[in-house]
């Protein structure tokens, strides 16, 4: 059972750095396949939760990786833009020119709030009212015990206590 709690915290780091917009590589010091069953146990655990027929997990899986793919693509555009505005910074750059890449980012998020809200509502052929509940409730739940697992393994760390998947 101690292989969740380091899949969580992997999951944590992936989602809370800038390479969010994609999958981590080896450079980031994961191979590829580590990220991809990361991914994997959360969708089983979203199947699980949400409590999905065979025919609706079919379909919400598909659309599930659809949204995520889109969700990577403006990600990696938040990236780059916020990649230009720390150019400018580490540059002394113009500050205005530094305001003016403002909009970028927040267009982006905006409409990477969009998009959630699009893809949740757009669920309403998939899954009732409740899944779609549940569905918002499991985010909030995996994110915590993904910050949770982080925090223990860096605890176990700190006490020089070896962190075994």
């Amino acid at each position: 059972m101690r292989i969740l709690p380091l899949l969580f915290a992997v999951q944590i780091v992936c989602a809370t750095s800038a390479g969010f917009a994609q999958p981590p590589g080896p450079g980031w010091g994961q191979e590829p396949r580590s990220f991809e069953r990361i991914q994997q146990l959360m969708k089983m655990r979203m199947v699980e939760t949400l409590d999905l027929k065979e025919e609706q997990s079919v379909r919400f899986i598909a659309r599930f990786n659809e949204w995520e793919k889109h969700r990577r693509e403006l990600m990696k555009m938040k990236g780059e833009a916020l990649d230009r505005i720390e150019k400018l910074v580490k540059d002394n750059g113009d500050e205005s020119a530094m305001e003016k890449a403002f909009p970028d980012v927040l267009a982006i998020d905006q409409k990477i709030a969009e998009e959630r809200a699009k893809f949740v509502n757009g669920l309403s052929d998939i899954l009732s009212v409740t899944q779609r509940a549940k569905l918002l409730l499991f985010e909030r739940k995996f994110e915590r015990e993904l910050r949770d697992a982080v925090r223990d393994t860096q605890r176990r760390r700190m006490k020089g206590e070896e962190v075994h998947p």
